[in-house]
């Protein structure tokens, strides 16, 4: 796999990674400018020459993946081959790296209908991963999806199990609970709240079914702590009509007021690195 083929894989799964490229060189070097090679996790795709060079290139690489941080970051290294790598090449070489960060704005949406498949169209435009589940095959195949590095949309068939759905789910995830059936939206939605790290519990409902919902859930222990997160009706606060994509645009819109109130959290925090660092 080349680092291009990889660095596509790597977007439209979220996962974080470290795209490595040589800028500039100067006398003998192991590759030219633009030679680039690509840092995860667990592998390392393509290369940028091989020996000392690219063993530094990948352990820096592996440290900023190591930290983490929830922000693109840049940064510019210069080497020379012979004195900071003894190298015979002897040259001197630049390389970047550019740390992609792992998506951290998740969505699940219970449900395939209507209202999901609008919700689907605007969320394919969106940098998020979103995920479809629902028992009906035959209405996650209506699930729009885009191509390329927009392709953040995937489907899964729900089986007889809410809770295990819901615990396979990615951590923090925002869930909008919209199924064809009552009593699944409430298993659903008693797993995601016993779950406790949901980011966003919103499910499609009317006022009545909103109360109804609760008081099941007080019945079963619940407290009103746990009961606050969970948003019935989903989008009410945006004064949205009823249609499906009246619906799905003001509920987007509540999710991500969310994450950005929560990159602003995450940002805000005391000792946090800029976004760009230059190191020579």
């Amino acid at each position: 796999m080349r680092w291009l083929d990889a660095l596509q894989q790597y977007v439209k799964n979220g996962h974080a990674c470290v795209l490595v490229s040589i800028s500039d060189i100067q006398g003998s070097t192991p590759r030219k400018v633009g030679a680039r090679m690509l840092v995860g996790k667990d592998s390392v795709i393509d290369t940028i020459g091989g020996g000392a060079l690219e063993k530094q290139a990948i352990e820096h690489s592996q440290s900023m993946l190591a930290k983490a941080g929830s922000e693109a970051q840049f940064e510019s290294h210069q080497m020379v081959l012979g004195t900071d790598l003894v190298q015979c090449c002897g040259g001197k070489v630049t390389l970047n790296y550019e740390y992609h960060p792992a998506c951290a704005f998740n969505v699940v949406v219970f449900g395939a209908g209507h209202v999901a498949q609008c919700v689907a169209t605007i969320l394919k435009e969106i940098p998020c991963r979103a995920h479809f589940i629902d028992a009906r095959t035959q209405w996650l195949k209506k699930i729009p999806s885009g191509d390329g590095f927009n392709a953040n949309i995937s489907t899964t068939v729900l089986d007889n199990n809410a809770f295990d759905a819901v615990q396979n789910c990615p951590d923090k995830a925002y869930y909008l609970v919209m199924t064809h059936s009552h009593e699944l939206d409430f298993e659903l939605v008693e797993a995601i709240i016993s779950r406790g790290d949901s980011a966003y519990c919103g499910l499609i409902a009317s006022k009545s079914k909103a109360v109804k919902f609760k008081a099941r859930l007080t019945r079963k222990g619940f407290t009103e702590s746990e009961l606050a997160k969970l948003t019935a009706p989903i989008g009410a606060k945006q004064h949205c009509g009823n249609l499906p994509m009246e619906v799905a645009v003001a509920v987007v819109n509540e999710l991500l007021q969310l994450q950005q109130q929560r990159n602003k959290t995450t940002n805000s925090k005391p000792g946090k690195r800029s976004l760009t660092s230059q190191l020579q």
